[in-house]
């Protein structure tokens, strides 16, 4: 059976964070990015922002497990030294809807392949470090409605289910719910809630975060 995943960890802030090796000056510019096009917006943003600088690499990871969406650039820097260091900093981090972009000021001294990967990796721990990380929880939005001397049952179930319950609408015919449930609760919450009134309640699902 497969498992759903209905959680996942990401930064908590946007931050950026200045490192020194050896004449060279890196920045690292961490936020969280919930889509391709707020990663690009956030890149661009900092690549105009620091448009003298000689290089402004970046990555980002978006979404959960083979579904995930994965880019990366060396910005002109020597294959693999830039882009692939700060996806691997993302990926050892096991993190997720980040993006980190990596600047680099020259320095005058060259620090080679080995020299350029470490640092852009080095620069990519330190933002993410910096940005501290937090659980999100993926949630369905419910719409119940029910009769009143029902309501008590239902709330139970929907706290048992780890559901947050943003508000309560009481009309002539009886109640409205408007909730959030966790994605993995929702074939068991309906059941359950199916179960015990009977099947006198009307269900309706739709995506949220």
């Amino acid at each position: 059976m497969a498992v759903m995943i209905d959680r996942f960890e990401t930064v908590a802030n946007d931050i950026r964070v200045k490192i020194s090796v050896g004449a060279c000056r890196f920045i690292a510019s961490v936020a969280r990015t919930d889509s391709e096009e707020k990663a690009k917006s956030f890149i661009e943003r900092v690549s105009a922002e620091f448009r003298d600088a000689t290089h402004n690499a970046y990555a980002y990871k978006i979404g959960l497990g083979d579904g995930a969406l994965i880019r990366q650039s060396d910005a002109n820097e020597p294959a693999g030294t830039a882009g692939t260091p700060i996806l691997q900093a993302i990926e050892h981090a096991e993190l997720t809807n980040v993006t980190v972009v990596g600047t680099r000021y020259f320095g005058g001294v060259k620090l080679g392949i080995g020299g350029l990967i470490r640092a852009y990796r080095n620069c990519a721990d330190a933002g993410l470090a910096e940005a501290g990380r937090m659980t999100q929880i993926l949630m369905e939005f419910l719409l119940v409605s029910v009769s009143y001397e029902l309501l008590g049952s239902v709330l139970r179930e929907l706290a048992a289910s780890g559901g947050k319950v943003d508000d309560v609408e009481y009309n002539e015919t009886g109640v409205s719910i408007s909730a959030r449930i966790p994605y993995s609760a929702i074939d068991v919450l309906q059941k359950q809630l199916t179960d015990i009134t009977r099947g006198k309640i009307k269900l309706l699902f739709g995506q949220t975060n």
